[in-house]
C-alpha cells in the first residue's frame, strides 16, 4: 500500500515511467535525419543506433524477469530508472556515433527492465494483469507525444533540450516511485527453476500467440521507424513534419489501445490477436505498391493503429498463461521482452540491408512476409488449442448426461480395467 492514498500514485506514476520511456524511445525516429547528416552515419550505423534499445533489452529482460520473479521487482525498476536518466543525459552530450550508440545501448538497458521487472511491479501493486493493458496505452501516448515533442522542439531548439527535458523527467518520476511504499513483486514458485519457467512458457499456445504477435508488431515497427523518416526527408519534409506524422500515428496507436482495453478479457484471445496481424500485415502492402509520401503516411497510420491491438493484448495473454501454468509472471513477460528486442534490433538492421541492396518497397515486403508467417503460426496455434479442449469438455458432459447407465470411466475413454467383467456386463471391450 502507498502512504495513506491506495495504489492510485502507484499506478500514476509508473503509467507516467512507461509513458516516458516510450516517449524517449520514440523520440529519435523523426531527428534520426538529424544525427546522421551531423555525424556523417551511414544506413548501417543508422540501423544499429534505432536498434540498439532493442540490443540492450535482449540482454537484459529474461534476466530481469528472472530477478523480478525471486527477489522482487522494485529496486529493479527503480535503478531501471535511473539509469534511463543518466542515458537520456548521455545522449543530450553524444558529439560521435560511439557516444551515441552507447548512450542509447545504457538506455536500452533500462527500458528493457522496465518493460520486464515494472510490468511486475505493477500488476503486483495495482490491479493484476489487467494493469498491463492499462501500461500500453501508456506507452501509446508516449509514441504521440516523442515524435511531436522532438521533432517541433529540435526544429526550434536544437537536439540536447529535448532530450535533457525527458531525463528530468525520468529522475523525477523515479524519485517519485521510491518514496511510495508498495508491493516489491510478485516471486514465482520455488520449486521451478528458471529454465523449466522458460520452457514451460514456450511451449504454451497462448504464450505463442503473444510472441507472435510481438515479432509482428516489433518487426514492423523497426522497418517504418527506418524507411518512413529517410523517405519522408528525401521528399522534403522537415524534422518536425516528420515528427507530427508519426504523432498522427501515435494518435491511433493510443485510442486503438484504450478502446481495446476498455473491451477487457473479450479482447484477449487469439481471434482478436489474429485479426489485428492480419490488417498489420495488409497495411505493410501499401509499402511494397509504393513509397510517395501520402502513401507512406498512410500506411504508417493503419500499421500503428493495428499494432495498438497487438501490443495490448500480448501481455496480458502472456500473464494469463502464466498464472494458468504457474511458470512466474517474470518469466513469461521477459521471454515477450526479449523477443521483442530480438525484432528491435533485427527489424531496423535488416529493412537497412535490404533497403541499401534491394530497394526499400523490396524491404517492407519482406517484412510483410516475416509478419505472414508469425500470422500462419497464431492461427495454427489457435486451432490447436481448440481442438485441445473439446476432447475434455465431451469428457465432462458425457458421464453428467448419461448418469448411471456407464461408468464415468468408460465415458471419459478410459479403459475397464477387468475385461471378463466388462463382458460380463454387456459392455464392449475392444
Amino acid at each position: 500500500m502507498t502512504r495513506g492514498t491506495g495504489t492510485g500514485p502507484f499506478r500514476l506514476l509508473m503509467y507516467g515511467l512507461i509513458l516516458a520511456s516510450a516517449t524517449a524511445q520514440f523520440a529519435l525516429v523523426p531527428v534520426m535525419p538529424v544525427y546522421a547528416h551531423r555525424l556523417g552515419l551511414s544506413g548501417f550505423q543508422q540501423g544499429l543506433v534505432l536498434g540498439a534499445t532493442g540490443l540492450a533489452s535482449l540482454a537484459v529482460s529474461v534476466p530481469a524477469g528472472t530477478l523480478s520473479d525471486r527477489f522482487g521487482a522494485r529496486r529493479i525498476t527503480l535503478a531501471a530508472g535511473l539509469l534511463m536518466a543518466a542515458a537520456t543525459f548521455g545522449q543530450a552530450l553524444a558529439g560521435s556515433f560511439p557516444a551515441l550508440l552507447a548512450a542509447r545501448l545504457a538506455f536500452g538497458a533500462g527500458y528493457g527492465v522496465v518493460w520486464t521487472a515494472g510490468l511486475c511491479w505493477l500488476a503486483a501493486g495495482a490491479a493484476g494483469p489487467r494493469a498491463l493493458g492499462g501500461s500500453v496505452a501508456s506507452a501509446g501516448v508516449g509514441g504521440v507525444a516523442g515524435p511531436a515533442f522532438s521533432g517541433t522542439l529540435t526544429q526550434h531548439l536544437g537536439l540536447a533540450v529535448p532530450l535533457l527535458a525527458t531525463g528530468a523527467g525520468f529522475a523525477l518520476i523515479t524519485a517519485g516511485l521510491a518514496a511510495l511504499r508498495v508491493p516489491p513483486g510478485p516471486a514465482a514458485p520455488r520449486g521451478q527453476a528458471r529454465p523449466a519457467r522458460l520452457r514451460a512458457a514456450a511451449r504454451d499456445r497462448t504464450v505463442i500467440g503473444a510472441a507472435a504477435a510481438v515479432v509482428t508488431a516489433g518487426l514492423s515497427t523497426g522497418a517504418c521507424a527506418l524507411l518512413v523518416p529517410a523517405q519522408l526527408h528525401l521528399a522534403g519534409a522537415s524534422s518536425g513534419q516528420i515528427g507530427l506524422a508519426f504523432a498522427a500515428a501515435g494518435i491511433l496507436f493510443a485510442v486503438g489501445s484504450a478502446l481495446t482495453t476498455a473491451a477487457g478479457r473479450r479482447a484477449v484471445t487469439l481471434p482478436v490477436t489474429c485479426a489485428g496481424m492480419l490488417a498489420l500485415t495488409a497495411a505493410l502492402a501499401l509499402g511494397v505498391l509504393s513509397t510517395a509520401p501520402v502513401i507512406l503516411i498512410v500506411m504508417l497510420c493503419s500499421a500503428t493503429a493495428a499494432r495498438s491491438v497487438l501490443w495490448t493484448v500480448s501481455y496480458p495473454l502472456a500473464a494469463e498463461a502464466a498464472s494458468r501454468r504457474g511458470i512466474g509472471l517474470g518469466a513469461a513477460v521477459g521471454l515477450l521482452n526479449g523477443i521483442w528486442a530480438a525484432t528491435a534490433v533485427l527489424g531496423p538492421l535488416g529493412a537497412g540491408l535490404a533497403a541499401q541492396h534491394l530497394g526499400d518497397r523490396a524491404a517492407f515486403g519482406l517484412t510483410e512476409a516475416v509478419c505472414a508467417a508469425a500470422l500462419a503460426v497464431t492461427v495454427v496455434a489457435g486451432r490447436s488449442r481448440i481442438r485441445a479442449r473439446i476432447p475434455a469438455r465431451l469428457a465432462a458432459r458425457v458421464p453428467a448426461r448419461l448418469g448411471p447407465r456407464v461408468p464415468a470411466r468408460l465415458a471419459a475413454g478410459g479403459p475397464d480395467p477387468d475385461p471378463v467383467a466388462g463382458r460380463a456386463s454387456g459392455t464392449a471391450v475392444p
